[in-house]
């Protein structure tokens, strides 16, 4: 790309080199990574994972029984997601099916090899490395798109100029401490000294007040010499307030709150709570992204069944919380004792699997209407 108005050129590679660019890539795509993926079905009106699960959904890539030569689930998923965040477009390639002819495994494409284009009824076709690829075998995940368009709008090229300020803030104050631009102070005497007496007169009073066993002593400058401290001015400090909004313009562009990049001297209004955060950060961030993930990997399975995320790690609360919640899910019927306990990683325990068992130690098999035990002659 052309450098931007602050001279700096920007592209995916570019933006990756300015920390808030690649805080806000690392936090939603290792988060997306990391939720359980799982193809659900109806059951009775309720989605339960299928069994077995497809193998598209549970190990995509080929990584999880392939050892180094595939990525794994979370490897690739990261990496079409970080594409995606970047390009506004993220691609695979179907590379395997069964004997129904439904994907089994996939390769993730970088988005250079891939040409996209609409035939005359619409609809999209693909080259890759240059070779007409059948549409049926692309995996095409896409952020926000103009209508009409075959691709997504980069985030990047959008917000290229922002991006480039950031990085020629970040420049500049590099420069500025690593080039020693300002110095600390001066020493003026009347009159004019050679190079030698100059140089005797610095050397001497570094020696006597720099490093940090001089930190407080008291200097002494004889034959009219005066000592002028040299302050960094507020233009040249600037670059600090800079690189404080282009961060926050950055967190705007991805929908990352602030609080996560670093920046805890602003509130949230999204609660007080991690748990509040990260259902905010869930509900108006990672929900759209999960579902164009969702929406790609639901186009690959049968009919009855659907992809979904597991985002319930992210609404974890602190273990009172949860332990209150569990009490009255449990009063209510809405969960068992087992139950309770997998989502603990605990395991189960005899006749917790009972829903209307009551919250004390008896079973419900031991109330009023069980027959009583026999006794002893």
């Amino acid at each position: 790309m052309a450098p931007t108005a602050s001279g700096v050129a920007v592209n995916e590679q570019t933006a990756m080199q300015l920390t808030a660019v690649w805080a806000c890539v690392r936090i939603i795509s290792t988060t997306l990574a990391s939720l359980p993926l799982s193809a659900m079905t109806d059951r009775g009106g309720i989605q339960v994972p299928a069994s077995p699960q497809p193998v598209i959904v549970a190990d995509p890539f080929g990584g999880e029984g392939g050892g180094a030569r595939f990525p794994s689930r979370r490897a690739g998923i990261k990496q079409i997601a970080t594409s995606l965040l970047l390009r506004g477009d993220g691609y695979g390639m179907v590379t395997a099916r069964d004997y129904l002819l439904r994907p089994t495994r996939a390769q993730v494409i970088h988005p250079d090899r891939v040409k996209v284009d609409l035939d005359d009824e619409g609809g999209r076709t693909y080259e890759v490395d240059r070779k007409r690829v059948p549409t049926e075998d692309m995996i095409h995940l896409t952020a926000m798109c103009m209508p009409g368009s075959p691709t997504g709008m980069s985030p990047i090229s959008y917000a290229r100029q922002a991006i480039g300020l950031g990085l020629a803030a970040e420049k500049f104050g590099a420069g500025f401490f690593g080039q020693g631009a300002h110095m600390s102070g001066v020493i003026t005497v009347p009159g004019d000294l050679d190079k030698d007496k100059a140089r005797r007169m610095k050397e001497a009073f570094e020696a006597s007040h720099s490093g940090l066993s001089n930190a407080h002593a008291i200097g002494v400058l004889s034959g009219g010499a005066d000592w002028k401290s040299i302050s960094v001015t507020p233009e040249d400090a600037q670059f600090l307030g800079t690189r404080a909004a282009q961060n926050l313009d950055i967190a705007m562009l991805y929908g990352v709150p602030p609080h996560m990049l670093g920046q805890v001297d602003r509130t949230t209004s999204w609660g007080t709570g991690i748990e509040q955060q990260s259902i905010g950060f869930l509900t108006y961030t990672l929900a759209d992204w999960a579902g164009i993930f969702e929406d790609a990997w639901s186009a690959m399975l049968p009919r009855t069944q659907r992809a979904r995320f597991d985002t319930t790690e992210l609404q974890r609360t602190d273990t009172t919380g949860r332990y209150a919640g569990y009490v009255q899910a449990r009063t209510a019927g809405l969960l068992t004792q087992n139950e309770i306990r997998a989502k603990e990683n605990m395991p189960p325990v005899p006749g917790g699997d009972d829903p209307n068992a009551p919250l004390n130690s008896a079973h419900s098999g031991d109330g009023p209407g069980a027959p009583a035990p026999e006794e002893e002659p």
